[in-house]
Formats: C-alpha cells, sequence, structure tokens
C-alpha cells in the first residue's frame, strides 16, 4: 500500500511540475555552494523548546535579502543565488529552514502547518538578521507555499520588514483549492505516508482555510510589494496575481510568458532584477 502512495504522490508531481531535471539540477548546485569554502555561514538559533536555521553570506554590510522556501523544501530551493557574485556583492543574502524543514524543528506537538503558526516561530530569523545586518529592514522573498507566507510576515514583523517579493504564491483563498491527490494522499493513515509528504500535504491542505482568515491584514499592508507569476504555473493558478493587485495596496506584478512554476529556478534573472527594484 505504502508503494501505491508513492506512486501517486510522485505521479502527481511529475504530472503537476515536469521540472525534475531543474530540481536534479539545484540539488548539485546546493551540494557544490555546500562545499565551497567560506561561501555561506550557518546560523543556528536555540530557542526554548525549538531551534532555527539559516544560512547567510555574512555581507552584513549591504541591505539584507531572505529568501523563504515552499513545501516541501529547505534554504537550497535558492542555492542558486549564493553563487551569484554580482548578488552577493550588493546584497546580505539570507535564506532559512521553514519550522519543520531543513535543520529548523518545531514545539512538541503537532506539525505547525498554519502560515500564522509558521510566522509565529519565525520571528526570531528576523530579528537576528535585523540586528546583525545595522537594524536595516529586510527584502522578505518567497516561492510557492513561502510566498503565501511572506506577506503574513511582514503583517506580524513590521519593524523588520522592507517589502515582499512574492514569487508564484498563492493568495486567493478560492484559488488556494488543493489538488486531486492532496485530498487523496489525505484519506490514507498517518502512518502509512513518510513524514515530510504528509507535513507537506497538510500544509496545502490548511492553505485555502487560513488565507481566507487572512485577507483582512494582508489588505492593510502599504509597504513596497511585487508579484512575479508564470503564466503556464500548473502548481499555482496564474490568476493568484491579478487576485493580489486588486488585495494589495502597493503591489507590481510582472507576467512570465510560457514560466512554469518553479520561476526560483528557471528564471533567477527575472527575480534578481526584481530584487534590485526595491532599492
Amino acid at each position: 500500500m505504502k508503494v501505491w502512495i508513492l506512486c501517486i504522490v510522485s505521479f502527481a508531481l511529475i504530472a503537476c511540475s515536469g521540472q525534475k531535471q531543474e530540481l536534479d539540477k539545484n540539488a548539485e548546485i546546493t551540494k557544490r555552494v555546500e562545499m565551497t569554502p567560506n561561501l555561506l555561514v550557518q546560523h543556528t538559533l536555540q530557542e526554548e523548546n525549538y531551534q532555527l536555521h539559516y544560512v547567510s553570506n555574512g555581507n552584513t554590510e549591504k541591505p539584507s535579502i531572505l529568501f523563504v522556501h515552499g513545501t516541501p523544501g529547505s534554504w537550497g530551493s535558492f542555492s542558486r543565488y549564493f553563487e551569484d557574485q554580482q548578488l552577493a556583492s550588493d546584497y546580505h543574502i539570507n535564506s532559512l529552514d521553514r519550522p519543520g524543514w531543513g535543520s529548523s524543528s518545531y514545539p512538541n506537538g503537532d506539525f505547525p502547518k498554519r502560515l500564522s503558526d509558521q510566522s509565529d516561530l519565525l520571528g526570531p530569523i528576523l530579528h537576528d538578521i535585523w540586528k546583525n545586518n545595522g537594524q536595516q529592514k529586510i527584502l522578505i522573498i518567497g516561492h510557492s507555499l513561502g510566498g503565501s507566507l511572506v506577506p503574513k510576515l511582514a503583517v506580524d514583523y513590521p519593524n523588520y520588514v522592507k517589502g515582499v517579493l512574492i514569487l508564484a504564491g498563492d493568495i486567493d483563498p478560492e484559488l488556494a483549492e488543493a489538488r486531486w491527490f492532496n485530498h487523496a494522499l489525505d484519506l490514507f493513515p498517518k502512518q502509512w505516508i513518510p513524514e515530510f509528504w504528509y507535513n507537506s500535504n497538510q500544509e496545502v491542505l490548511e492553505l485555502r482555510p487560513e488565507l481566507a482568515q487572512l485577507q483582512d491584514e494582508f489588505s492593510q499592508l502599504t509597504i513596497p510589494m511585487m508579484v512575479l507569476q508564470g503564466t503556464d504555473d500548473d502548481l499555482v493558478r496564474p490568476q493568484n496575481a491579478a487576485f493580489a493587485e486588486s488585495l494589495f495596496p502597493n503591489i507590481e506584478v510582472v507576467w512570465l510568458e510560457g514560466a512554469s512554476h518553479i520561476i526560483n529556478l528557471t528564471h533567477s534573472e527575472n527575480v534578481k532584477e526584481a530584487i534590485g527594484s526595491f532599492y
């Protein structure tokens, strides 16, 4: 039965993303970045009953940017940006592991599947980056579910956040309806499913009701914001970008013609150009 479950998940991911080659390439880049001397600074914050992990390039004299990954994922979703010499020269680059992913844990109890739960736990990372960078505000950049999370971080931590860049993120509750395979996977007992797939699926299933509760908070954000959205995205419905334009008071939408979901990997030049527009 477990084999069939993994087949369902694998089929769904291949069918809905078609980007395995890019994902494999990114895994190689992440390994290379990790092995390059003096390229990364590792940060582990020990909280009362959990720990948080993020990496940086240590260039604390420059403006800070913080990457927030989707589900499943880790800081390595943005590893290629640490190899970019111009970006590394111009910015204090940071990329985190969300609670429960990578080397970040979470307090004992249920996995923090809601955006609000994740935001509550991530505050120490934003504070640490802000403190280490001369109390300069941070541009936060989120991909996929991370793109849904970064507006909540901006709401909860206005003293730390300069602007928000959303890469293919769900914003509209109606458009965030989970896919057929998410509902199918939820029918199986937890013990039959690998933990990371179970947790990822729970985040996706919780997204629609959570976004519905956050609409009023989101609509009050006045800081500069931008959305990058691929027209051929098969995981996040592209109409989310148009909805974001109607919701947030101070936002720009950039459409990437023909781009699929993983624009953090396939359209890094567009991402870098968008980062520069905030400064």
